[in-house]
């Protein structure tokens, strides 16, 4: 791609893409898209994302997310000036999860280049398929026969544990990020907004910062529910074993952390 730095395309659309005239950075920076709300004016710069649906002859249409920045970064000691750009990292941990075989949304393109001084980067995601957020699912799940919601909760408890297992912490571990595509065997669960996440030491400290978060954004669950997940979260198969007192402590702290 012209003109652009750390730039990844995935061969299997570029051709899809090409004819849509997207083959260069300044083409996806100029492309009108439909944003979800006005870009965020924050950290010095700007971040938004956007819905582009590319028509395909004798195919579904091609339904992406794009995002894009400028001047919207992160400091690091690797970069403790301009800071790296959040997406690029977002980037990084989409395909770190795809190599790991845990579903999260596919990287058709990312790319950055600066212009008069200024960081901009676009990374482009292909629309989870069938998939819904939480969020959405938790009222009509909440009216759902006790092992329908329970075969929900167990998927995502077993996928977000998994995420962790990699030493990873999500940092916004909310209900709108967590996508399920519902099964009536085994619900395939799917994790979006990354560019958060970062490696942290200590699998408590996962657990307790990300799932507090999710424990305050679902409220409408009840004790018994919330502590079914949790099980799961913990013991897998073998979740039908108590609570032992490091975990019994877990969980208080991830109570307590979840009222502040």
């Amino acid at each position: 791609m012209e003109h652009s730095l750390n730039h990844y395309q995935d061969p299997v659309y570029e051709a899809a893409l090409q004819r849509h005239g997207l083959d260069t950075f300044e083409a996806w920076w100029t492309r009108d898209i439909a944003w979800f709300e006005a870009p965020n004016q924050r950290r010095g710069g700007w971040s938004g994302v956007g819905k582009l649906v590319l028509p395909q002859e004798n195919l579904p249409a091609l339904t992406l997310f794009v995002k894009k920045q400028q001047n919207h970064g992160r400091r690091t000691l690797c970069h403790p000036f301009a800071g790296e750009p959040t997406f690029r990292r977002e980037y990084h941990r989409l395909q770190s999860l795809a190599k790991a075989g845990i579903p999260a949304p596919k990287v058709l393109m990312y790319a950055e280049s600066p212009q008069a001084g200024n960081q901009r980067a676009i990374l482009v995601t292909e629309n989870l398929h069938g998939f819904v957020d939480l969020e959405q699912l938790l009222p009509s799940m909440l009216n759902q026969p006790q092992h329908a919601r329970r075969q929900l909760l167990r998927a995502v408890a077993r996928q977000i544990r998994r995420f962790h297992d990699l030493g990873w912490v999500h940092r916004a571990l909310y209900p709108k990020h967590i996508f399920v595509r519902p099964d009536d065997v085994a619900p395939d669960v799917a994790l979006i907004d990354l560019e958060k996440a970062r490696q942290s030491l200590g699998a408590w400290r996962r657990a307790r910062f990300d799932l507090a978060a999710l424990h305050r954004h679902t409220a409408e669950l009840s004790d018994r529910d919330r502590l079914y997940f949790l099980k799961h979260y913990l013991y897998g198969e073998t979740y039908t074993r108590p609570l032992g007192w490091c975990d019994r402590q877990l969980l208080k702290w991830i109570t307590k952390r979840s009222k502040r």
